[in-house]
């Protein structure tokens, strides 16, 4: 398995990327996993179950890009970490076994900064007391993946506050800043890279 780290990024180009690694990996199971990294220049994206009240007014400042994951909308931005697996699941993991490890790798990176987090029933990603601080939304086909996860480290949550954030109207948006002020993502990528080669080490 190969991390990429891409610094930061426009979307519509690591969008490519993944399309392009997504493709190669399906002609090829046996091709080495990537796991791309980055933190995107502003941008929304739109998944499969955004409804028109999710993005309830004109947005013309920053890209809005309808992608062919699950979900509804969503804002990525500087300070946030944005994770892309392009692996081969075979047929050890669902779907659901899947989306439950990208939710653990979160969990386990924010438990390393002392941050309790943990999963709500029938929502997917992962919650604070604070509110909800990563977010999922995957494609998988013929056994392989792409899109992922995002953890908020310290992004600005005004940019949330246009649009209801994955369709949830009862939970505010968090940063690992609301807990650790001084927290900054050069200090959180180690610690979130060195899981994801531990836990999709173990197949």
């Amino acid at each position: 398995m190969k991390v990429l780290d891409l610094g930061k990024t426009n979307y519509i180009d690591v969008l490519t990327l993944q399309r392009n690694y997504f493709q190669e990996k399906i002609k090829n199971p046996e091709k080495e996993d990537i796991i791309l990294i980055t933190e995107h220049f502003p941008v929304y994206t739109k998944g499969k179950t955004t409804k028109k009240d999710h993005l309830p007014y004109p947005i013309e400042d920053v890209p809005v890009v309808e992608i062919e994951r699950g979900g509804s909308i969503t804002f990525h931005g500087e300070g946030q970490i944005v994770v892309y697996p392009i692996v081969s699941l075979g047929k050890k993991l669902s779907v659901k076994n899947y989306v439950f490890t990208l939710e653990e790798v979160m969990i386990k990176t924010l438990k390393e900064f002392g941050i309790r987090a943990f999963r709500e029933e029938k929502r997917r990603g992962v919650f604070t007391d604070k509110g909800k601080i990563g977010f999922v939304g995957v494609k998988i086909s013929r056994y392989t993946t792409m899109h992922g996860f995002s953890l908020n480290v310290n992004v600005d949550k005004t940019f949330f506050e246009r649009i209801i954030p994955c369709g949830i109207t009862d939970k505010p948006v968090c940063n690992m800043s609301d807990f650790i002020p001084d927290i900054k993502v050069e200090y959180v990528k180690p610690v979130l890279i060195k899981l994801l080669e531990e836990i999709f080490s173990r197949g």
